[in-house]
Formats: C-alpha cells, sequence, structure tokens
C-alpha cells in the first residue's frame, strides 16, 4: 500500500490528529478548480433551497412535544422526521478497497440490484476509481467512479452530476454539522441518492469515532457511504445519520450503523474536509 500524508488546517472545534497509515488509503486531495468550485458552490444552493422548502413542509412536526402530567404519551408518540434508502452492506475485498466497496453499495442501489448480488465488481469499480494505481481513492477519483458505475441507473436522478465539495460553515453559525445533516437529508430525501464521505474511523485516544470502529486504528482515512438521516440538527447528538461499513478485515465491522451528525462533521474535520454527493 502507498503511504502518503496531506496535512490540513482544522476549524477550531476540533484537533488535528496525525498518525502514519495502517487501515484502507485516502491518498492526499488536491484543491478544486474553480470550475469545480463553482459547480460545488451550485448544488450547495440547491440543497439550501430544497430544505427551505422541505423545512417549511415539516413545520411543527419536526419537534416532538414534552411529555407532561397531563400526557405523559405525548412525546413517546412523536416521531422525528428522518429519510433513508435501500442499501446492503459490502466487505471490502482488499485493505485499500474502502473507496470501491462505498461505490458498490451506492451503484447496487442505483441499479436496484437484488439481495446479494452487485452490478458491478470492486476490481471493476477500483478501476474506474484508480484505487490500485494510486494506494487509495481520493475524492476526485471516487467521483469519476461513481459516474462511470451509476451512468443508466434507474435510480439515478435525470441530470444527475456527483459533486465534490469542501465541508464549510457556509452560514456562519460556527458549525459544520447543520450543513452536513442538510447535505444527507437533501440528497437522500430530495435527490433519492447516498453519498459519500471520508472520515479518520477511530484514532488512538480519540474521544469521537465510529461505532462501526470500537478499536483504535492509526489509518489514513476511510469512505463510508451514508444512506439514512433522523432528526432535525441543533448541534446535540440527537440528530442521527445511517451509513453502512465495509471494514471487517481491517480493524472495523461490515454492516450498518448509526451515529450522531456531530461525530460524522468531527471526523470528516479531521480528515480531508471532503465529501462525494
Amino acid at each position: 500500500m502507498r503511504r502518503r500524508f496531506f496535512f490540513l488546517a482544522l476549524a477550531p472545534l476540533v484537533a488535528l490528529i496525525a498518525a502514519p497509515p495502517v487501515a484502507a488509503a485516502d491518498p492526499a486531495e488536491r484543491s478544486l478548480t474553480v470550475q469545480e468550485q463553482r459547480t460545488s458552490d451550485r448544488r450547495v444552493a440547491a440543497a439550501d433551497r430544497y430544505l427551505a422548502d422541505a423545512d417549511v413542509e415539516l413545520g411543527l412536526a419536526a419537534a416532538c412535544p414534552t411529555a407532561t402530567g397531563s400526557d405523559p404519551s405525548a412525546s413517546a408518540t412523536c416521531e422525528p422526521p428522518s429519510g433513508t434508502l435501500s442499501v446492503e452492506a459490502r466487505d471490502q475485498l482488499r485493505n485499500i478497497y474502502c473507496g470501491p466497496a462505498t461505490g458498490q453499495v451506492i451503484a447496487n442501489y442505483t441499479w436496484a440490484v437484488g439481495a446479494g448480488q452487485n452490478r458491478f465488481t470492486q476490481d471493476q469499480i477500483a478501476t474506474w476509481m484508480s484505487t490500485n494505481i494510486n494506494g487509495g481513492t481520493d475524492a476526485f477519483n471516487l467521483e469519476r467512479g461513481l459516474e462511470r458505475a451509476t451512468t443508466g441507473a434507474p435510480r439515478r436522478p435525470a441530470n444527475w452530476d456527483w459533486v465534490v465539495i469542501n465541508l464549510r460553515d457556509h452560514n456562519g453559525n460556527g458549525l459544520v454539522g447543520d450543513e452536513l445533516h442538510g447535505y444527507a437529508r437533501s440528497n437522500i430525501s430530495g435527490s433519492r441518492m447516498a453519498l459519500a464521505v471520508p472520515v479518520k474511523p477511530h484514532e488512538p485516544q480519540a474521544a469521537i469515532f465510529l461505532s462501526s470502529w470500537p478499536r483504535e486504528v492509526r489509518s489514513v482515512g476511510h469512505w463510508i457511504p451514508i444512506y439514512g438521516w433522523i432528526g432535525i440538527y441543533d448541534g446535540s447528538d440527537s440528530a442521527l445519520l445511517r451509513y453502512t461499513d465495509s471494514s471487517r478485515d481491517e480493524g472495523g465491522s461490515t454492516g450498518k450503523f448509526l451515529d450522531p451528525t456531530r461525530h460524522f462533521a468531527i471526523l470528516i474535520m479531521q480528515h480531508t474536509q471532503r465529501l462525494v454527493w
């Protein structure tokens, strides 16, 4: 496995953790070009428009009432808003194949394949993502691989384009978790598409880590697909994201998992600060 490092300045809310790679790899990321940044800005603006309309439709349903003495069942009967897609987890076949495994999960969903089946092999997707050549998968190669793996798929929306963006505090409130949760809502409930995020899954002595990685591991980075969301982000751990993991043989787990959006935001910002959606 080719070992490379890429260090980024982090937002004040997280600390930089540097460690040599052992698990699945994400090679160093390049900057967005001017055209790519414009495409990113358009996608963010479209998501903001979707969320504005969706929040109006949610109205009071977005907030669950607190149980009272007169009606102790009030909060028990209230379900937070949510959205989910029908996906199956896939185990990555090689230690650097977290990107191809993520692509396989997303491609299988878009092609509506049957349970236990795959539209494309991980080796094929790895070729499209240049994973073997680079010793891992960066965001732009993952985006190109997703384009190839989902073109013509029945569940891919018309005029869809996979986009790489930098996770940023666009609304100036000092957080990025609300942006991340909003992008998940827009993709999953608006476009009915999953999104792919790169994280540091469980750095040594880290207070925040993926529940799919209960053990510490010095990792150069790890790709996972997000396929569901629960709740409205308020800065706490109440808003959640559903994801699959592929890392049973790399120190993590393979299956479906659920973690707070706030945790995901921290883990993304500790890594490349990117996502593909």
